[in-house]
């Protein structure tokens, strides 16, 4: 989601909670004069009570005008308003309490909406402990004072009904629009997102594409420039600047191919490189290969110092290592264990060549695995076998 987004959602949802808390307050405004002089009239308890509600809305409203903003008139509000529904309801037993609890729902509705969880839920307990006690306590004699209701007492709490469904209907669809606005904008969002996603896709794609076909003009230039010397150690460096540029190309090729741009399968890309260096050096004898991963996938960042490490490694059994044998063979094994990635390779042969120590081939692997991050240790017991322990986070 993008900032803009991000900003232009919160904007509205603050003033929707801003508009709810002025509507609010002006209703009242509005409506408790009226509703004071009724219960005045009848000389009901509550009238006190609502006329407070009253003062105290139009400094609610004043407050909101003069700072523009609405949070604190709302806790005024949701306060007040437990407040003097608890008031009424405990400290007033004579009275009818029909709607009372109408309006304790519109209080908790509100809260809910516009200070959130906590606020609604403290509201939320403060009113159902209030409706406990006076079941307990007074319920008994509120409804003892059924048969004394008066028609001009009926119609104030038919006055006093109507007005407390109003507001909660009022209320249920400022949350209806709220909600109805938030998925509109996330289908959008959603559609936004898909779109930019499969365009960087392509031209991700197209990228890799690109840079394959440009690592073939290499390749296809370092094996013309071999053709103008015919020196063998000339030629095998030739051959293994070119393969390690194969190597690279073989990664953009598989990103080019593959559906999860940010992955690719190690199992799969080893077995393809390991053809292709086979057909590269002409290998006459049969070559058998094991390539078991416990790590599906791994992340493209890492994917180019891994294929040069393996790269360097089955170039050089190819080159040296199976020179005397009949049929060669090739271990990789890549497992995870106690959060680190075990990269095991082992070959059948010797590699009959001697290593120095300066040689390039030993340099380039233990650079690739400090660029991972990594250790490793060679011997040469049983065949040839390099085993790396690198961090659990290719």
């Amino acid at each position: 989601m993008s900032l803009n987004k991000s900003a232009e959602i919160t904007d509205f949802y603050e003033k929707a909670r801003f508009d709810l808390t002025w509507r609010i307050n002006l209703l009242f405004a509005a409506l408790l004069p009226i509703l004071f002089v009724s219960l005045f009239l009848f000389n009901e308890k509550a009238a006190g009570p609502t006329f407070v509600g009253w003062i105290v809305t139009l400094c609610l409203l004043l407050l909101m005008r003069l700072t523009k903003k609405h949070k604190i008139a709302a806790m005024f509000f949701s306060v007040l308003g437990v407040t003097l529904c608890i008031f009424t309801l405990l400290a007033v037993p004579e009275a009818y309490h029909f709607v009372d609890s109408l309006w304790m729902m519109v209080i908790i509705l509100y809260t809910y909406f516009v200070l959130g969880k906590i606020w609604g839920n403290i509201v939320l307990i403060a009113n159902m402990v209030a409706i406990v006690i006076f079941i307990l306590e007074f319920l008994n004699l509120s409804l003892d004072l059924i048969p004394e209701l008066s028609e001009g007492e009926l119609i104030s709490h038919t006055f006093n009904v109507t007005i407390c469904g109003f507001i909660i209907a009022y209320l249920i669809y400022q949350f209806l629009k709220t909600t109805r606005f938030a998925e509109e904008k996330y289908v959008q969002m959603t559609t936004e997102l898909q779109n930019k996603n499969e365009e960087k896709t392509v031209m991700l794609r197209e990228i890799h594409h690109r840079v394959k076909n440009n690592l073939q003009v290499i390749t296809s230039l370092l094996r013309l420039q071999s053709r103008e010397t015919e020196d063998p150690k000339t030629l095998e460096l030739f051959k293994d600047s070119t393969n390690r540029v194969v190597a690279m190309a073989l990664i953009h090729d598989k990103m080019y191919q593959t559906k999860d741009l940010a992955k690719i399968n190690l199992e799969e890309y080893l077995s393809t490189l390991l053809q292709d260096l086979i057909h590269s050096y002409s290998v006459e004898i049969p070559i058998h290969a094991d390539i078991k991963s416990q790590v599906e996938s791994i992340s493209n960042k890492s994917l180019v110092p891994l294929a040069l490490l393996f790269n360097e490694l089955v170039s050089n059994s190819l080159k040296h290592a199976f020179k005397e044998l009949s049929e060669g063979r090739i271990k990789i094994l890549i497992d995870r264990e106690k959060g680190k990635i075990i990269l095991s390779y082992w070959d059948n042969g010797v590699w009959r060549e001697k290593q120095k120590d300066t040689s390039f081939g030993l340099e380039l692997i233990e650079s690739l695995t400090e660029q991972m991050d990594g250790t490793y240790k060679r011997s040469t017991k049983q065949g040839t076998s390099y085993e790396f322990i690198l961090p659990d986070n290719l």
